[in-house]
């Protein structure tokens, strides 16, 4: 009789227990902080924008190179030693992009990142004062005019990832390599355009990451190239 009775008591302590330890669980989830599911849609929303917006990228009207919608420029106002960026052609801008006079249009964009600022979107229009370089390329003729927008300022890294080397056959074997700067070739002493791009964001002791596709040519089903607007 009194084992069974202590039988009865554990397992009353034992339910006990398991039912606190859901109750303490369930009101963790409750309470947790706001900011934390801020930070995920944040990202999330981030990541989305990107995606929209590089597929909206066209064969750009001036300083065309070649049937790439995603190439590497420099902005006015960087030198030849400074790195690139990851340009493309928008022939109407997203709302984000504030144009003094309305909707921004025949946009270049030009990804920009800091370690201080996180990410942002460089861009003009060639609505723009534009003038020609040394060059013989369309540029603006101020450099102050050249417009930067934030994306976010919880861009903590960037990274490159390029599939295979420069100057692989078809039939090579090919693997990933992610980068922290753009790859430059050997050769031709240019600057190869990534397959994609990893994005990390940094909150308080978390980091999410997200990637996100450079479609660098698009094939029509009709085997029609895309001619500039």
């Amino acid at each position: 009789m009194i084992e069974v009775l202590l039988a009865l008591c554990i397992g009353g302590l034992v339910l006990t227990a398991a039912s606190s330890l859901l109750v303490t669980i369930s009101r963790a989830w409750a309470e947790r902080p706001a900011t934390r599911d801020a930070f995920d849609a944040h990202v999330n929303g981030v990541a989305h924008f990107l995606t929209a917006v590089l597929e909206e990228a066209t064969i750009p009207t001036l300083n065309s190179s070649g049937t790439d919608l995603i190439d590497l420029q420099r902005p006015v106002g960087f030198s030849e030693s400074e790195d690139p960026l990851i340009h493309f052609y928008l022939r109407e801008g997203p709302p984000i992009l504030v144009w003094p006079t309305g909707a921004a249009s025949r946009v270049h964009c030009y990804f920009k990142f800091e370690e201080d600022d996180g990410l942002s979107f460089l861009w003009f229009s060639e609505l723009q004062e534009m003038e020609k370089n040394d060059d013989g390329q369309m540029e603006l003729e101020d450099e102050s005019a050249l417009f930067k927008t934030p994306i976010s300022p919880f861009c903590s890294e960037i990274f490159y990832c390029y599939y295979g080397e420069e100057d692989a056959a078809s039939d090579d074997i090919k693997e990933w390599d992610i980068l922290s700067d753009l790859e430059e070739s050997v050769k031709s002493g240019k600057f190869r355009i990534p397959a994609f791009i990893k994005l990390v964001f940094k909150w308080e002791e978390e980091n999410l990451e997200r990637t996100i596709t450079l479609p660098i040519k698009r094939i029509s089903p009709s085997g029609i190239e895309e001619e500039p607007f």
